[in-house]
């Protein structure tokens, strides 16, 4: 019995190192694929410093990057990726030398538009759906 539960033993021992051996040779294509799939849905921001008009330059944002950045200053707007870490009044006069200014960090695809010029997207739904049921009450 003693050689049995050896056999077994070894049996069990065996089916575990290349069961998990097995896994392990899926886990390093599965990564790379996961990283290489990540890399090209970064995040996307305005990028430049305008006088006065709205941004149209779009910029995917690297690590660490991991917001959008909008800021009027007195005679300037700037639109950057940003560190969401970073997105306090303080590091940002600092390191754009502005001491008054608004700013905004969001992390969403080209969130940080000129506010004048974005609608939020249920006030465009709503405006189409009040048009639609005008036109057809016209008709």
């Amino acid at each position: 019995m003693a050689s049995l539960y050896q056999d077994g033993f070894k049996e069990v021992l065996c089916t575990v190192t290349m069961g998990s051996t097995g896994g392990l040779a899926l886990l390093k294509p599965l990564l790379i694929l996961a990283v290489l799939c990540h890399s090209g849905y970064g995040l996307k921001c305005y990028s430049c410093i305008a006088v006065g008009t709205p941004c149209s330059t779009v910029t995917n944002c690297t690590f660490p990057l991991d917001s959008c950045l909008f800021v009027k200053a007195a005679s300037r707007l700037y639109y950057h990726c940003w560190k969401m870490a970073d997105c306090n009044f303080q590091y940002i006069s600092t390191t754009l030398e502005e001491s008054k200014l608004q700013y905004s960090c969001c992390q969403k695809d080209l969130c940080n538009s000129h506010p004048g010029t974005a609608f939020p997207g249920k006030i465009v739904l709503l405006m189409t759906t009040l048009l639609v049921a005008a036109w057809n009450l016209c008709l």
